[in-house]
């Protein structure tokens, strides 16, 4: 019974301590495609040079160009093994080492560098580090609960 108890306490509380922003600053911004066992990631729409802000506070851990179609990017270390990815920038514009603040620190502006075929970011939520041995894709909606710039139609 106490096992049955702490997993729902579990299920109360953790969503609490994980919960995430919208990583735009736009409220018109749309879901262009969701996540699914073959797109790990939201892409939300916006136009080009929308300001990409962090789901989460964290630690800027990699800003980079990614050669596997993700072109420009920031990847976010928030603690407790929980990443996040900022995929298809016009430019970054954080640093490696930098601690950001969800909402107020702005990461990149949107754009379509990469494999990408029209203005948007491709946001991941890892557990561990991104593509290494042992973590694993989680999907980043799961997490987006509130923030200034939600869109009003996914309230």
């Amino acid at each position: 019974m106490s096992a049955l108890i702490a997993a729902g306490l579990v299920a109360v509380i953790l969503p609490a301590t994980v919960a995430a922003h919208f990583p735009l600053v736009d409220r018109y911004a749309w879901i262009s495609q969701w996540y699914s066992s073959r797109h790990h990631a939201i892409d939300i729409a916006a136009p080009s040079g929308t300001h990409i802000v962090p789901m989460r506070s964290g630690r800027v851990v990699w800003v980079g160009w990614n050669s596997g179609g993700g072109g420009y990017g920031v990847i976010v270390y928030h603690g407790n093994g929980l990443y996040s990815a900022y995929y298809h920038m016009s430019r970054t514009h954080a640093y490696k080492g930098e601690y950001v603040y969800d909402q107020r620190t702005v990461i990149g502006y949107v754009g379509m560098t990469g494999n990408a075929t029209g203005p948007h970011t491709h946001t991941e939520v890892w557990h561990g580090y991104p593509w290494h041995s042992g973590s694993y894709p989680v999907n980043p909606w799961s997490y987006i609960d509130s923030g200034w710039y939600l869109p009003y139609r996914y309230l």
